[in-house]
């Protein structure tokens, strides 16, 4: 099976084609140039005045359309969220747990292993599971069940970790807990990435966790040691730290535009990863919904603990976000590396999330407003305005 999208503005992480076209083989990106094209394909899609972008790849979503993983615990539901998902140009996703007890989240890995298994390009791909928790501090639960929140637990995690078979991918902890040292060792060793996130560490403990093997920050700043100029805390421990990924949800809500170009401009785009956070609200209309067990109230599509009114999620979609970077004055190429090459890379994973030969055909089109019109998943088009 061949495609040609055509006429489009092509982006990529390292150039911009205007009139570039990209041609599509077998589910894999076979050739990518400037028109005229002189080739075959079955299929040609005419692209002319829109934006051909690699597909958007979000490592930390909750949940959309009513559902989410902790809650809506059988495959069905999952292949539901990642159609979903393809309405706004994600190609792929992790399926982000909250705290939970064992048997809760033994039986959401299990959910997402068999709709991987059950898969066959409906919607965007299913990575795996992030765990964010249950290994977090309570002082800073955020939007997270305190009842369930506990010390890490390795062989609970060993437990979880094998009854999945190999669905965990990313987990989030608190690395200044007593035990997380030997949890971020065992997840290492497992291939898993460890997160740092809702976390009290200071700005040393955080150096330490990075060497431990923590590669990734957990929605950055939010959910951490608050800043202070005599006491930093871990987010500046993982933003000075080369070899960390940021997470960033850039909804502006829950960080300041400002502070959010003061990420992107010391780190480079290529550290750090937009991501939604989004919980089931999202597509939804204003209303009370629930995560993990907790009661949460949506206005104007904010989402906030019902009792305290902290910050619980967002509704915020992966197009919105390449279009509010977009908007802070970053390039395209900026933009698609932030929104798909650099989620892949802090996942360990090659030939995904930029539009060069060899890698998966994973893309979306969108229009002059950053609306999507296709997207596209290993070649086939899975969903289309």
């Amino acid at each position: 099976m061949s495609m040609v999208i055509r006429n489009g503005v092509v982006v990529t992480s390292l150039r911009v084609i205007e009139r570039g076209y990209v041609l599509i083989r077998n589910g894999v990106i076979a050739e990518v140039g400037k028109e005229p094209f002189s080739g075959y394909a079955e299929e040609v899609i005419d692209a002319e005045g829109m934006l051909i972008v690699p597909g958007f790849i979000d490592t930390h979503t909750h949940g959309i359309g009513g559902l989410d993983f902790t809650a809506n615990r059988d495959p069905e539901s999952v292949l539901k969220m990642a159609k979903s998902y393809a309405r706004h140009g994600i190609t792929a996703f992790l399926a982000s747990t909250v705290t939970a007890p064992l048997e809760v989240l033994e039986e959401a890995c299990r959910a997402v292993r068999e709709a991987i298994d059950m898969w066959r390009g409906e919607g965007a791909k299913i990575l795996g599971v992030h765990l964010e928790g249950p290994y977090i501090n309570p002082e800073m639960a955020g939007a997270q069940n305190k009842a369930w929140i506990r010390k890490p637990d390795l062989e609970e995690f060993k437990r979880l970790v094998e009854s999945c078979r190999g669905v965990v991918k990313q987990v989030t902890i608190a690395p200044e807990l007593p035990g997380a040292d030997k949890l971020i060792e065992y997840a290492r060793s497992r291939g898993i990435i460890v997160s740092a996130g809702h976390t009290n560490a200071s700005y040393e403990e955080g150096l330490k966790a990075v060497k431990l093997g923590v590669t990734k920050a957990n929605h950055l700043f939010n959910g951490m040691t608050r800043f202070h100029h005599r006491e930093p805390g871990i987010a500046l421990a993982l933003l000075q730290s080369p070899n960390v990924y940021l997470e960033i949800i850039a909804d502006f809500i829950h960080l300041h535009p400002a502070v959010v170009k003061m990420v992107i401009d010391y780190a480079t785009p290529k550290r750090v990863v937009l991501v939604t956070d989004s919980i089931a609200a999202t597509d939804m209309s204003d209303g009370i919904y629930e995560l993990g067990g907790l009661k949460v109230i949506v206005e104007k599509g904010v989402c906030r603990l019902a009792d305290t009114g902290v910050l619980a999620g967002s509704t915020l979609t992966m197009d919105e976000a390449f279009k509010n970077i977009a908007s802070l004055g970053y390039s395209l190429q900026e933009a698609a590396i932030m929104t798909s090459l650099a989620p892949a890379k802090s996942l360990g994973i090659e030939r995904l999330g930029d539009i060069e030969v060899g890698y998966s055909a994973d893309i979306a089109i969108l229009d002059k407003d950053f609306r999507v019109v296709k997207t596209i998943v290993s070649g086939e088009i899975v969903y289309e305005k």
